[in-house]
């Protein structure tokens, strides 16, 4: 007997193309370019776990947006949120990413005296590139 549902069984396999009925996630599906976060916010912070803890408050995702978006494992997440656990480097940029702001490398910066600015030529620029493609593409 045929399986009625336009996904495929647990044991066979459907070449994705058929498959119509997946829905994107829209959130997931755009790149944001990360903006600041107000210096007295960052300044508040005691630690680097608080500056992510302020990226993802920030950003309205939900935790298993953010876990399933990164690749964490949901309990290593939950150890992250509560200071347990550390956030793995190589997904530090991804989180901000994500999240749409820099607070993490802001607070970093913050520590080493330094400030991180935009360089608005340069975002106009990148911009302005993305535009080109999508016209192009259409």
């Amino acid at each position: 007997m045929a399986n009625p549902t336009p996904f495929p069984s647990a044991g066979g396999s459907q070449p994705p193309s058929t498959i119509s009925n997946q829905r994107q996630i829209p959130i997931l599906g755009e790149a944001r370019q990360p903006s600041l976060v107000p210096c007295d916010l960052i300044g508040r912070c005691a630690d680097e776990h608080e500056a992510v803890l302020i990226c993802v408050h920030l950003s309205k995702l939900s935790n298993e947006t953010i876990c399933s978006a990164l690749g964490i494992d949901k309990g290593h997440w939950s150890r992250m949120m509560q200071g347990r656990a550390s956030l793995p480097s190589r997904k530090r940029l991804e989180l901000m990413r994500l999240c749409g702001n820099l607070a993490p490398i802001q607070f970093e910066a913050m520590q080493a005296g330094l400030t991180v600015s935009v360089d608005a030529k340069a975002l106009r620029k990148s911009e302005l590139l993305a535009e080109l493609a999508q016209l192009e593409a259409a």
